[in-house]
């Protein structure tokens, strides 16, 4: 009998791998940021976030990414425009803004991950 794959923890698994070693590269290099894909970083960051049901802060997202908070903004806002990611306010604290993936950010993710991976895209 053939083993069950859940499609989507085998995507969860490679972007965990993928944002693992992007970490791994800047520390071994002693120069975080210098080979930045802050798009793609922000994007693994929240598939990893959304799939483990986390919440990801904005400000959190500025400290992983490792680039200045500038040019975070400058993605975010960007991935905002692209329907890829939105931005919510905290109901507890209006201080704080939590960034999550829309349903096309979701479906390009996967996508993205299945084509890296090599497996069939499901429709």
């Amino acid at each position: 009998m053939d083993a069950f794959a859940d499609p989507e923890l085998e995507s969860l698994k490679l972007a965990v791998a993928i944002y693992s070693l992007r970490r791994k590269r800047d520390v071994a290099s002693a120069r975080r940021g210098l080979f930045g894909e802050p798009g793609w970083d922000i994007l693994l960051d929240l598939y990893i976030a959304d799939r483990r049901r986390t919440e990801v802060q904005v400000s959190s997202v500025c400290l992983d990414a490792g680039v200045p908070s500038t040019t975070i903004l400058r993605w975010i806002a960007r991935l905002e425009q692209e329907g890829l990611i939105y931005r919510i306010a905290d109901n507890a604290d209006a201080r704080r803004r939590y960034v999550r993936l829309t349903e096309d950010g979701h479906e390009m993710m996967r996508n993205v991950l299945r084509a890296i991976s090599g497996t069939a895209l499901v429709t």
